[in-house]
């Protein structure tokens, strides 16, 4: 096993990954589970060793007719993506700037890229999953076919589930044919109004000043329903990358309504509820207020602001603490995640 510092723990095989599991329970520890770090460098540090999959690397298969994937945790998601274009595929769970540069930190955290409204979320794109639990048995969900399906959907269950139940080891992804043209267009329209002159859409992503819009389809067909929609060819839009608030989307007018009484630069997914931030401490302190008062919750991702990355804490339902325990009956995997 790796070791970069002696609370810093680099497995490179599910055996030394139930090792390191095992080693914590005993000792009656937590781990605190990271992928290569790129969300997870950004949030403040916890006191728990890190056990990281950063190092659980490679491909294990490609069925190019089968339209699947399977890869180990730890493998980058451009290494994937530039493997899959060779055959015109992809899975559309890229990463967002520097956010979730491996397959398992993406499944883990659940950030959904910009594509969210076009391809779906990240979990709607996992077939199978094999981890590691807290108390350090090995275990694999779902199938690589629909067939080989039986029993819970753990798979979901461990998509954004930030490393708390269990160590994800390997995955096996679903795939699609590259799309043949994609192009971001804008306009002054308010994404509102827009949403009804659209068929289709990748990605539509409002600002203060402008509504984007990015079409995956025939080029033909692109340009012509931007031409009857009034959009012109733009850049992407730049999105916040402080932190991330997501809402009911039925009660998204209501949470803008009052972002907009507060100093933060804004973008935000009308359909999906999800606006991404900028802005001041103070700001943001008021927008987590906010989208809590809405039903919502709001992730801070950016360290400098001071802010716990979780807001307040709620005590699990029943069948969540059911399911805790079941996986993780020690607490080994660092349950107090939550609250930083």
């Amino acid at each position: 096993m790796g070791v970069n510092a002696a609370t810093h723990l680099e497995p490179t095989d599910i055996g030394e990954v139930i090792d390191a599991v095992t080693q914590a329970r005993e000792r009656s520890s937590a781990l605190e589970v990271r992928g290569a770090g790129s969300v997870l460098d950004r949030l403040p540090p916890g006191d728990a060793p890190v056990l990281s999959t950063a190092r659980l690397t490679g491909i294990v298969d490609h069925a190019p007719a089968d339209l699947t994937v399977t890869v180990r945790a730890g493998t980058r998601l451009d290494e994937v993506r530039d493997r899959l274009a060779e055959h015109g595929q992809e899975c559309p769970i890229e990463p967002i700037g520097e956010h979730g540069t491996t397959v398992g930190g993406r499944l883990g955290t659940a950030l959904a890229g910009p594509r969210q409204l076009g391809a779906g979320r990240v979990r709607d794109w996992l077939l199978r999953v094999r981890f590691v639990t807290g108390a350090g048995t090995p275990a694999t969900a779902g199938g690589v076919t629909v067939k080989d399906v039986t029993g819970f959907d753990l798979c979901r269950l461990m998509t954004g589930s930030w490393g708390t139940l269990g160590v994800i080891t390997e995955v096996t992804l679903k795939l699609r044919p590259i799309p043949p043209h994609r192009a971001w267009y804008a306009t002054d329209t308010p994404q509102h109004d827009l949403a009804s002159q659209l068929y289709r859409p990748a990605a539509v992503v409002s600002t203060s000043e402008r509504t984007h819009v990015l079409f995956e389809d025939h080029p033909d067909d692109a340009d012509a329903q931007a031409a009857g929609a009034g959009l012109v060819p733009a850049d992407p839009p730049v999105l916040p990358a402080s932190a991330r608030a997501v809402v009911d989307p039925a009660r998204l007018a209501a949470f803008r309504a009052d972002l907009t009484e507060l100093d933060l630069t804004v973008a935000i997914h009308d359909q999906l509820g999800l606006c991404h931030l900028d802005g001041q401490p103070d700001a943001l302190v008021a927008a987590r207020a906010a989208a809590e008062r809405h039903g919502g919750a709001l992730l801070v991702l950016d360290p400098s602001t001071g802010l716990p990355a979780f807001g307040r804490g709620h005590a699990p339902s029943p069948l969540a603490q059911r399911v805790s325990t079941a996986l993780d009956p020690d607490d080994v995997l660092a349950p107090w995640r939550w609250q930083r």
